[in-house]
C-alpha cells in the first residue's frame, strides 16, 4: 500500500531531493483546462488510463479531485463528490499500488473515504479552514496535507475565488508567506506536526495576473518558511493573459512558470503535461546539481 510511513523523511525528502511531478487527473465535467474525465463515457477507465499514461511519463504523484475550482464552478454535494472520486481512486490504488494518491477535496468525509480507498495525501484549496474536520481526518489518518493560499488565508468569513486578494501595504509574497505562515501554525496547534504539511502559494486564487507574476518571481520568500512548497501554475489563466493564448496552447508557458517556480523553491509542481514536464524538471535539477 502506498502510504507514507515516515512523514519527517518524507517531508526531507521533497525539500533535499530532486522536484516531484503532481500529475492532475480531473473527475468533474468543467474543468477549466478542458480535461474533465466527467465529459466522456465509462470515467473509471478513462481514469486507470490516464493514471498509467502519467505513471509511465514519470509522475511521482497522482492528484485526483472531483469538484471544479474553475471561476464560476457550480458547488458538488458531498454526495455527488464521494461518488465521482471514491471508485477512482479505488481503481487506481488497486491497479498501481505503488504511486501516491493525493486527494484534492474541501470535505473531510471525502478525504478519509479517499484515504481508505487508497490516497495518501490531502490536497485542500481552502487550507484545511472550509472544513474544521479536515485536520482530524489528516491527524487520525496520519497523512500529508497541502495547505493551499486563498482569500480565506487572511479573511475567514470569506471564500471568493473572483475578486482578486485585498491588499494591504504589504507585497504579494509577504502577504501570502504571512498568511501561509499563519495558517500552518493554525494546523499545529490542532495537532499536527511541521512534517504533515506542505503548503502552496495559491497561483490563480484570488489574485491578479500581475500578482500571479509577482508571486512566482518571490517565492523564495514562501520557501523560507521551511515547509515543502508546492507550486500550480499548468495552464491557468495568468498564462493566457501574458501570451494570449487558449488553454489549450499553454503548455510552454506553464513549463517556463513551472522552472522559475523551481529554481526559485518549489519542491512539487502539479501539471496536466506531466511526459513535457518531467523532462524539464529533469533538466531544472541537473542545472542545480551541476551549480
Amino acid at each position: 500500500m502506498a502510504r507514507i510511513e515516515n512523514l519527517e523523511s518524507y517531508s526531507l525528502s521533497l525539500m533535499t531531493g530532486r522536484t516531484k511531478v503532481m500529475g492532475i487527473i480531473n473527475v468533474t465535467p468543467d474543468s477549466f483546462s478542458g480535461d474533465g474525465l466527467m465529459k466522456h463515457d465509462d470515467v473509471i477507465k478513462n481514469a486507470v488510463t490516464q493514471a498509467q499514461r502519467f505513471i509511465e511519463k514519470g509522475a511521482d504523484i497522482l492528484d485526483i479531485g472531483g469538484e471544479s475550482t474553475r471561476p464560476g464552478a457550480q458547488p458538488v454535494s458531498l454526495e455527488e463528490e464521494l461518488a465521482r472520486v471514491v471508485p477512482v481512486v479505488e481503481a487506481i490504488h488497486r491497479q498501481f499500488p505503488d504511486i501516491l494518491i493525493s486527494i484534492d477535496t474541501t470535505k473531510s468525509q471525502v478525504a478519509r473515504a479517499s484515504i481508505i480507498a487508497g490516497a495518501s495525501i490531502i490536497n485542500d484549496v481552502s487550507g484545511l479552514l472550509m472544513d474544521p474536520a479536515m485536520i482530524n481526518v489528516a491527524l487520525e489518518e496520519n497523512v500529508p496535507v497541502v495547505i493551499m493560499h486563498s482569500q480565506l488565508g487572511s479573511c475567514i468569513q470569506q471564500f471568493d475565488r473572483l475578486d482578486p486578494l485585498n491588499m494591504t501595504s504589504r507585497t504579494i509574497d509577504a502577504e501570502v508567506a504571512s498568511d501561509l505562515d499563519r495558517m500552518a501554525i493554525h494546523a499545529i496547534s490542532r495537532g499536527l506536526t511541521r512534517h504533515h504539511i506542505i503548503i502552496d502559494p495559491g497561483i490563480g486564487f484570488a489574485k491578479t495576473p500581475t500578482q500571479n507574476l509577482q508571486l512566482i518571481s518571490q517565492l523564495d520568500r514562501i520557501r523560507a518558511l521551511g515547509y515543502p512548497l508546492m507550486l500550480g501554475v499548468s495552464r491557468k489563466s495568468f498564462i493566457g493573459h501574458a501570451t494570449g493564448d487558449a488553454v489549450n496552447k499553454r503548455m510552454p508557458g506553464s513549463i517556463a512558470a513551472a522552472t522559475i517556480g523551481v529554481l526559485k523553491g518549489a519542491h512539487i509542481v502539479r501539471v496536466h503535461d506531466v511526459e513535457e514536464t518531467v523532462q524539464a524538471m529533469k533538466v531544472v535539477d541537473a542545472i542545480r546539481l551541476a551549480s
